[in-house]
């Protein structure tokens, strides 16, 4: 999907004041219809201010997306897994595009990076907010000839792939929070959502979806309903979009590599490091029931360990979140 106004960001980007005049000209259009895609960029959540008599300025100018850049930024020891690295514009899900190639073609090592997301996916089925510059919106795909036995796992062993990638950057204090989310000081960094096309216990595809923040403003914060973090604030120096791209893949490939070999195993020993539900009373959210305890890690399978009315229980899947201690 193509977007004009994503043009004239590229313009904008430079960090100077441009009329619109000058923006006019640039791009063979009238003044009119430069207000008209700076309106769209501001509604994607922009700051893009209009400054007397200089003209129209971006307030935090930053790094697009460059799939050449990313993919020289990753090893040459895992860049023949990547079959391609792919940067566009403005697409509704990145998920959603690779599951949709999918059934074209074998997307295995597919990844796909977009500025923006028109209809981008929490597990849930929230929406997942994120203006353009403001984080990373990739996807991974990946297939499994023989998925292990601990496949309920998976989305584990890739936040524990994502919170390696942030504490390699530098980030401390960070925390997975079952089944899919990365704190940063208790508020969310990134966030993880896996689908799956194939056969349970066979040959299968899956489409590794992953929102990581790396710089939201002040403004989309007050927006987000729950408490939100950056790489930004957690980083003593800033990060490079593709920087931080490229070594996220990096990890994906380590964790996919030893999950499709040893499957949660290699995992279990930095899940615990990470486990921010750990010893601590949690309410987990169940279609037809709640349940409220003592959560105790997780067990081989990935499962959820909570202590209540006496007893240990496994839980699959919920939505949990940490009650007051």
């Amino acid at each position: 999907m193509t977007d004009k106004a994503f043009d004239l960001l590229a313009r904008l980007n430079d960090g100077h004041a441009h009329s619109g005049e000058d923006l006019a000209e640039f791009f063979h259009i009238t003044r009119a219809a430069v207000w008209s895609r700076i309106q769209r960029l501001q509604s994607l959540g922009l700051d893009i201010f209009a400054v007397s008599g200089k003209g129209y300025r971006l307030s935090s100018p930053f790094e697009l997306l460059d799939p050449e850049a990313i993919r020289a930024g990753i090893p040459a020891a895992y860049r023949h897994v990547l079959r391609d690295v792919s940067c566009v514009q403005v697409t509704d899900s990145t998920n959603q595009q690779l599951l949709l190639d999918a059934t074209r073609q074998n997307i295995h090592g597919h990844v796909l990076c977009a500025e923006y997301q028109t209809a981008g996916r929490g597990r849930r089925g929230d929406a997942w907010i994120a203006p353009p510059g403001s984080g990373l919106c990739l996807s991974l795909g990946w297939r499994f000839e023989v998925p292990p036995n601990t496949m309920s796992a998976l989305s584990l062993a890739i936040g524990v792939a994502v919170a390696r990638t942030a504490t390699a950057l530098g980030v401390d204090e960070l925390a997975l929070k079952w089944p899919n989310d990365v704190l940063y000081r208790g508020r969310k960094l990134a966030g993880i959502l896996i689908e799956m096309r194939g056969e349970y216990g066979g040959p299968n595809t899956v489409v590794i979806g992953i929102g990581l923040n790396t710089h939201i403003s002040p403004r989309i914060r007050a927006t987000i309903t729950q408490p939100v973090a950056d790489l930004s604030e957690a980083l003593a120096e800033p990060a490079g979009r593709n920087l931080v791209a490229s070594r996220l893949i990096q990890e994906l490939l380590m964790a996919l590599g030893d999950f499709s070999s040893n499957g949660f195993a290699p995992f279990t020993a930095d899940w615990r490091l990470y486990d921010g539900l750990a010893g601590r009373r949690v309410q987990l959210d169940l279609p037809d029931r709640k349940i409220t305890g003592l959560a105790h890690g997780v067990d081989p399978q990935g499962m959820l360990i909570i202590e209540h009315q006496g007893r240990r229980e496994k839980f699959l899947s919920g939505h949990v979140r940490i009650l007051e201690d």
